[in-house]
């Protein structure tokens, strides 16, 4: 809390009661400048109390745009989504700004920040003790998380004498999502094994994780390394077999905005074909960390590490799996290299190139640009 100049008029004021009272002889002047003096001691203590306000700060709502996915996505989809709704590029969302005080009613106050670029500001002259709030709508993000960064509450007494400021820390109130849309349609479709029958889940060839035990299960399946740790019994599940297990490998170092934006659009459409078909999804880039194996099923995990690519950094090894997806817009010696090694592991590799650059890879290549829908 600091003095504003109102203060040093006060003084002066008061100054100038005690030197006329003096010469004058008017005694009443002595008092005035008493009331003065006491006015803003006043208003010093009720500055003082009222910085008990704390910042509230909320996604309220979001609208999607003509390109959203939401328009696209099942009911039981969006109901494990980032509540309230998820936001994708070009989605417009509300945010609440307001204040909430401890004890009673106080004021006047005012907040400022930024959310993702956009500076706010809103004030009011009391906060009830049922809090302030105000909203507002920011339309067509781009693919980041949704930042508020530098926001102060600001306070003072009714008189505006004392000036108080207190920083907030910085937030991140959700995430924009890439865009993304089924590319089936413009692939060659896979060939299909005849005599492929519908395997029992859980009974495959290839780990991927264990669960509690069931009546029934094999002993031998028992995992007792992890159930002594855990103390109860676990065994071990399989992936069942023909299920799609696909990688992603991304560009490390997009040259553009632009195309770092594109890279998400088209790895996000890969994997959500990929799950939607019962497939895992694993998404890895030379120096980035990549997705967790829980995270294989899991769509809104995969697009959230999309859209904070390229980042952060990591050192994880690439995924082995059945289908690998390169996408790029360079020809990155590692991520070549990885795709490379994965198709004569005898994986079915094939790549997605934006922009006009070559790359010298033998493999299937589709070019895309920056726009979108492709």
């Amino acid at each position: 809390m600091r003095p504003t100049w109102r203060v040093a008029g006060a003084a002066a004021l008061w100054l100038v009661l005690e030197w006329y009272g003096a010469t004058s002889e008017i005694s009443w002047l002595f008092l005035l400048g008493v009331w003065i003096a006491a006015v803003v001691l006043i208003a010093a203590m009720y500055a003082s109390w009222n910085r008990g306000l704390v910042l509230h700060l909320e996604l309220e709502s979001s609208g999607p745009g003509a390109q959203s996915p939401v328009h696209e996505l099942p009911e039981h989809v969006l109901r494990t989504g980032p509540f309230p709704a998820p936001i994708f590029e070009g989605d417009s969302f509300q945010v609440s700004v307001g204040l909430d005080t401890r004890g009673g009613d106080r004021g006047p106050a005012w907040v400022a920040g930024d959310v993702s670029g956009l500076q706010i500001r809103f004030g009011t002259g009391i906060v009830p003790r049922t809090g302030w709030r105000r909203s507002r709508t920011i339309d067509a993000l781009r693919r980041a998380p949704i930042s508020a960064s530098e926001w102060t509450i600001h306070t003072s007494d009714p008189l505006g004498f004392f000036h108080g400021v207190r920083r907030c820390d910085d937030a991140e109130l959700g995430i924009v999502l890439p865009k993304f849309c089924s590319l089936a349609g413009r692939r060659q479709a896979r060939e299909l094994e005849a005599a492929a029958s519908a395997p029992r889940a859980g009974v495959g060839v290839e780990l991927f994780g264990v669960r509690e035990y069931r009546a029934g299960d094999a002993l031998r399946r028992i995992h007792w390394r992890s159930s002594a740790r855990l103390g109860e019994l676990v065994v071990r599940e399989y992936e069942p077999p023909g299920v799609q297990s696909l990688a992603i490998l991304v560009d490390p170092s997009p040259r553009s905005q632009a195309v770092a934006d594109q890279v998400a659009r088209i790895a996000a459409s890969e994997a959500w074909d990929c799950i939607r078909e019962g497939g895992r999804v694993s998404i890895w880039g030379p120096g980035l960390q990549a997705t967790e194996p829980r995270q294989a099923r899991d769509l809104w995990a995969l697009l959230d590490w999309l859209a904070r690519y390229p980042g952060p950094a990591g050192d994880d090894p690439a995924p082995v799996t059945s289908d690998v997806v390169m996408v790029t817009g360079s020809p990155d010696a590692s991520l070549v290299e990885e795709a490379e090694s994965s198709r004569r592991r005898g994986a079915r590799a094939r790549a997605w190139l934006i922009g006009d650059a070559e790359l010298d890879v033998d493999l299937p290549v589709e070019r895309a640009g920056v726009e979108w829908p492709l």
